[in-house]
């Protein structure tokens, strides 16, 4: 017989399930997360699910709505622009002490997760599959963290787990839910759009990245994150504008 799952066992499963899902882009943002809908496409009763959708709203990522349940919240510009200023904020401390106190572990912890990257397919729009979508945003994500991995600060890296994934959210909104950005743009990406994203993706930023930490070259590697931000910043505001005008020179932002 198979074992019957405990409601606790439910909440987290429905929890899991839309967490993914919402942080890829399946469900774009603002899109209204009916119950019946959710326990049809999940598996999962009503019960849990809105315990999972309440848990949701307490990480910002779904809202509530009086007599109208919950929808996937929405991204903005303005959104991204802070969370960008937030992340460069912790990540920049957080890479500083990891190069301070890091040893041959966290070298080799980079070195291993750089060349897993380097293994993957970078999404760059609609025609990309989900799968490719969710290897490539883990492994991605876990390059960057064992940059940051020998950082000391719990906080600071718990401060980080959660923009990141604010910040994932908008880019998967920036690939492939145009729209929830720029209503009023067009459709697909423009082709400074798309040059844009294939040089924010590149392999060859990252490991411009990983030699600069390697190499405890902290001023250097300030520099280099904040270009990392900053490409970033650039492609949003050329969707934004929705238009093949030449991106005006982004702002530097400082921490």
């Amino acid at each position: 017989m198979p074992t019957l799952r405990s409601a606790p066992v439910k909440t987290d499963v429905a929890f899991d399930d839309l967490h993914r899902d919402i942080l890829t882009g399946v469900h774009a943002p603002g899109t209204p997360l009916r119950i019946a809908a959710l326990s049809a496409l999940y598996g999962v009763s009503a019960t849990p699910l809105r315990e999972a959708l309440s848990r949701l709203e307490e990480k910002h990522l779904v809202v509530a709505e009086a007599n109208r349940g919950w929808r996937v919240a929405p991204v903005s510009m303005a959104e991204f622009e802070d969370l960008q200023i937030a992340r460069l904020t912790v990540e920049s401390a957080l890479l500083d002490d990891a190069m301070r106190l890091g040893g041959l572990d966290w070298e080799s912890g980079i070195v291993a997760a750089h060349y897993r990257l380097t293994q993957v397919t970078a999404p760059l729009g609609a025609h990309d599959d989900l799968r490719t979508r969710q290897i490539w945003i883990k492994t991605h994500d876990d390059f960057h963290s064992a940059l940051l991995a020998a950082g000391r600060s719990s906080w600071l890296k718990a401060f980080y787990a959660q923009v990141s994934e604010q910040a994932q959210r908008h880019h998967q909104a920036l690939l492939f839910h145009t729209r929830a950005i720029n209503a009023d743009g067009p459709a697909r990406h423009s082709e400074e759009t798309e040059a844009l994203l294939r040089t924010a993706l590149s392999v060859a930023r990252h490991t411009e990245l990983m030699q600069v930490a390697l190499d405890r070259d902290r001023a250097r590697a300030m520099d280099v994150l904040r270009d990392h931000v900053e490409i970033t910043l650039a492609i949003y505001r050329s969707i934004v504008r929705g238009s093949n005008e030449p991106a005006p020179s982004t702002e530097r932002i400082s921490t």
